[in-house]
């Protein structure tokens, strides 16, 4: 222990104390022993007083016996003191308790109990329980006193003898706790060739622990209750079970002392040769001694040796922490958080700790950096705080140049220390070893940013540390930004590495990303794809599915074909199990694996290439698909993609976008009208490396689909595709189904399709009979010879009755080509026409003008002459009329009894007048009704008669 470094972690001063002229003094005692506790410094001396020293020494005592005081003891849990002494000169020692905290009429402490010792042989210690119920006294002799007893209530105490005399006078008694509260404590004692252990709570079992014993003032009892023998070689600490660990601090020792941590140790100095002789009487020994064990002693038996060294040690930090000579000492104890060293001479000397911030200044000043860091560990100092010293410590080692103690001293700062503090210390590529082993702690940590990742990778690879780096980024449990590491081995061309980490963590993208950008693996990108659930998958179809078409157009398309109708993942193998990676293992349940493509797939292709040619089959093999549909639907959710959103790959494969789209149409459940809109489009797309065969064989689909009931085409969108390509069976088809007449006429009339226009106007004329009409225009204003066609269109004008003559010969006279002889017949069989509907109308006239005249002729004998009225029967019962009877205008008659209640109306002719009465209150309403009027008008073949008809009314009057 001669490499312990010295400190002076203590400061000391002599105690001056004003002495009074009636009162005690330090100086003046004749001390015998001390003890200490309570805020109180306890002294026995040789005239019998017991004397308690304040923190002002302030001197108060009492007579405690008749002749001198041998031993004290300060009970720690109550205020009870213990003294052994001699009242009578060669008489038996007498052991009694003190109760501080009650004094009698004279203010001094009660005694509650005096006990004379039975054997009058001197006392070398003594030791007793917290609560009093054992107290055990050692003798010269090597005999034990036990006193088992209620002190304070029995009235006999009895003293039993637990060890026989011998030549090995006890030198140390103290009771060691156990953590069986039933066995209770053990006595521990010491004499000066033996170490013995009682048990006082069970027959007083004896078991020796150790064939060497110790001196008086060698043996103490630390704070936590460890027993500690001082001897010449060394200090030795006990347990139950024997000796524990030691401390080689040679010399002898006369006197130890424990203090907070410290063991503080008198001896004599290596020169001094004297020894204490046989059956000296040497005073208790500290505070912690005295607290369990007293001491004998007087000052006439004390030698005058010179040379007494003081040694304060940290056993924990190791260190000493002070040192000092001093010419004799008497005592030693402790109290107030100072030491207190007696002198022969009367001196006195307190040693006062310095605080824990000083000491550590005084440690970096002599550079003690590891002494510092214990200490402030000692102290419990924040983990900030103790980063701090390290930090002192390991720029000290850096300047120095010892680099790599300078980073075991840095990597204990992790957590406390920004690290880039240290990172910027370690770029220089000498050091680069000390800087991978502080980020390598860092992630160790969870500490590592990306940026730090980054340079951890860079310096293994810099370092061409393959094994370093594979077993960084395989055993590393997520301590390192993965993304980060991922780009770092690609950069520096580690492929196999970077696609383990994206496997493992399942980073797909970039697994992909290195497949295809830096490994040019079409394939083996395709497979992976292939062993990822359906989100990923379609997400990561979408990025790379235009490469991946281009390159291996074919397996690609397959897997799209699954993706959008029923996707499952397939099984895969381990892709990564070949991999070379200086012989670590893979966890094979954290690596993403692929596998061959399914052959299935390439048969969807072949049998897609057949798709279309017959239009029966299609539509069996669409039910079949429909149900096999069902059948995954009863057995679970499908997972699909939508197929338009993965047009835009086959940008550069127009055939196998066909080939696709074509299955997704086979397949009938996409309701997406894109697909069907782009798929026409690809039919009607002219290529110049198709032949002609080709060419109709795409227009024949093109037309089948068109026509297909099951398209879901945008019928817009599809027309001007067709008329984009100027494909003029599609056009003609669509301009039919959407019912845009006029332009089919439009369509024949630029192309001059004279026999397609006929042939239109046929067709559709009966839907809309004006398409003669423009027909008529058409050739009223061509150059050429269109007579025929003339005639047939005037035909059909003239059986509908569309337009009058007149207008007819307008048209017809724009076209100079037009003679006569072409609307000759047309013009008389016009006039014929008219003529007779004149006859007719005239006829018609005077019928009215008939019918009016005798009316108005009727009117007017009513209102003029009387009416006779000839009715003899009853119109409703048929029997002979009689009176009453009631005769109307109408020529009816009938009995008052057949009317009933109504008499104002006749019951025949009332059916006939409700129905006039009823049009005329229509027509009335319908004369405010504008909106019907010009609605029947513009409906009307000839406005003229609707006109007309609504004069007549006296709608319009």
């Amino acid at each position: 222990m001669n490499n312990w470094k010295r400190f002076t972690f203590f400061d000391i001063e002599t105690v001056k104390q004003v002495e009074k002229e009636d009162g005690p003094s330090l100086q003046k005692l004749s001390i015998t022993c001390t003890t200490s506790g309570r805020g109180s410094l306890i002294i026995g001396d040789a005239e019998g007083f017991i004397n308690f020293v304040d923190r002002d020494f302030g001197i108060s005592s009492f007579q405690a016996y008749q002749q001198s005081v041998s031993l004290i003891y300060q009970l720690k849990e109550r205020n009870f003191l213990s003294s052994i002494g001699h009242d009578d000169i060669g008489g038996a020692a007498i052991l009694k308790i003190w109760n501080l905290d009650k004094t009698d009429k004279n203010e001094q402490p009660i005694c509650v109990r005096a006990i004379k010792l039975e054997k009058s042989v001197t006392v070398t210690c003594f030791t007793l329980l917290e609560d009093l119920s054992q107290i055990v006294v050692g003798l010269a002799n090597g005999e034990i006193i036990l006193i088992r007893a209620d002190i304070f209530r029995d009235k006999v105490i009895k003293q039993k003898i637990i060890k026989a005399p011998n030549d090995s006078p006890i030198t140390g008694l103290g009771f060691f706790p156990t953590k069986n509260q039933q066995q209770g404590a053990v006595l521990f004692v010491v004499t000066t060739t033996h170490v013995v252990t009682y048990h006082t709570a069970h027959k007083d079992q004896e078991t020796i622990i150790d064939d060497e014993g110790g001196d008086i003032g060698s043996f103490l009892m630390s704070d936590d209750g460890s027993p500690i023998i001082a001897r010449s070689d060394a200090i030795y600490f006990y347990n139950v079970d024997g000796r524990g660990p030691c401390f080689g601090f040679t010399g002898v020792k006369t006197k130890v002392l424990w203090f907070r941590s410290y063991l503080v140790v008198i001896g004599y100095d290596t020169n001094n040769t004297n020894a204490l002789f046989p059956g000296a009487v040497i005073g208790g020994a500290n505070s912690g001694m005295i607290g369990q064990q007293g001491g004998i002693g007087s000052p006439s038996v004390i030698q005058n040796t010179k040379n007494n060294v003081l040694n304060i040690y940290d056993l924990k930090n190791k260190y000493i922490g002070f040192t000092e000579k001093f010419d004799t000492v008497s005592h030693i104890c402790s109290e107030w958080g100072s030491i207190f060293i007696f002198g022969a001479d009367g001196k006195v000397f307190q040693l006062e700790e310095k605080d824990t911030q000083t000491k550590l200044e005084t440690l970096f000043k002599k550079h003690s950096y590891q002494v510092a860091i214990d200490l402030a560990k000692s102290q419990h100092y924040d983990n900030s705080a103790i980063a701090d010293v390290y930090r002192e410590y390991g720029d000290r080692l850096y300047a120095k140049g010892d680099y790599d103690g300078a980073i075991t001293q840095y990597l204990c700062t992790i957590g406390q220390l920004e690290p880039s503090y240290v990172i910027r210390k370690f770029l220089d590529a000498q050091r680069i070893h000390n800087l991978t082993s502080y980020i390598q702690a860092l992630h160790e940590k969870n500490l590592a940013t990306a940026n730090h990742t980054t340079l951890l990778l860079n310096c293994y690879t810099k370092l061409k540390d393959v094994k370093k780096l594979d077993h960084f980024i395989m055993t590393d449990n997520g301590t390192f930004d993965v993304e980060t590491a991922i780009k770092v081995c690609r950069q520096g061309g580690y492929f196999d590495r970077a696609l383990f980490l994206s496997s493992k963590h399942s980073r797909h993208d970039w697994y992909l990303k290195i497949l295809l950008e830096d490994l040019n693996e079409y394939r083996k990108a395709l497979d992976y794809i292939q062993t990822l659930d359906w989100e990923e998958a379609d997400k990561n179809l979408k990025k790379y599915g235009k490469q991946l078409v281009s390159e291996i157009p074919e397996e690609t398309t397959g897997v799209l074909m699954k993706l959008c109708t029923n996707y499952q993942p397939i099984q895969a193998f381990d892709s990564l199990s070949t991999l070379n990676l200086n012989g670590l293992s893979i966890n094979q349940s954290s690596t993403i694996t692929t596998t061959v493509i399914n052959n299935g797939q390439n048969n969807n292709l072949n049998n897609n290439n057949n798709l279309n040619n017959n239009n029966n089959n299609n539509n069996n093999n669409n039910n079949n698909n429909n149900n096999n549909n069902n059948n995954n639907n009863n057995n679970g959710l499908k997972q699909k993609s939508a197929p338009e959103e993965f047009i835009h790959i086959f940008v550069s494969q127009a055939d196998w976008l066909v080939k696709f789209l074509e299955y997704m149409v086979q397949q009938g459940n996409n309701e997406s009208s894109l697909i069907y809109n782009t798929l026409l489009e690809l039919y009607l797309r002219d290529d110049a490396n198709q032949s002609d065969d080709e060419r109709a064989k795409r227009k024949e689909k093109a037309y089948e689909f068109l026509t297909n009931p099951k398209s879901k085409f945008d019928q817009d969108h599809a027309l001007i595709l067709v008329q984009v390509h100027n494909w003029k069976k599609g056009v003609l088809y669509l301009y039919e189904k959407l019912e845009l007449f006029n332009e089919i006429i439009e369509y024949h009339m630029e192309n001059n399709d004279y026999d397609g226009l006929i042939k239109a106007c046929k067709r559709y004329g009966v839907k809309d009979p004006n398409l003669w009409v423009r027909a008529l225009s058409f050739f009223s204003t061509n150059k050429q010879d269109c007579q025929d066609e003339i005639i047939e269109v005037l035909t059909n004008i003239d059986k509908e009755n569309l337009i009058p003559p007149l207008l007819v010969i307008q048209i017809l006279s724009q076209n100079k080509n037009t003679t006569l002889a072409v609307i000759k017949d047309y013009i008389s069989r016009r006039l014929s026409q008219e003529t007779q509907q004149i006859d007719k109308d005239y006829a018609q006239i005077r019928q009215y003008a008939d019918e009016t005249e005798k009316m108005r002729h009727e009117i007017n004998e009513l209102r003029t002459n009387s009416k006779i009225f000839q009715q003899t029967k009853c119109i409703a019962c048929s029997l002979a009329l009689d009176l009453p009877s009631v005769h109307f205008l109408c020529q009816h008659s009938f009995h008052q009894r057949c009317l009933g209640e109504n008499e104002r109306e006749c019951p025949t002719c009332a059916g006939n007048n409700k129905r006039i009465q009823e049009i005329k209150r229509s027509q009335a309403d319908s004369a405010n009704q504008h909106d019907q009027f010009f609605k029947l008008l513009r409906s009307a073949p000839d406005g003229f008669t609707t006109v007309s008809e609504y004069f007549g009314r006296g709608i319009l009057n």
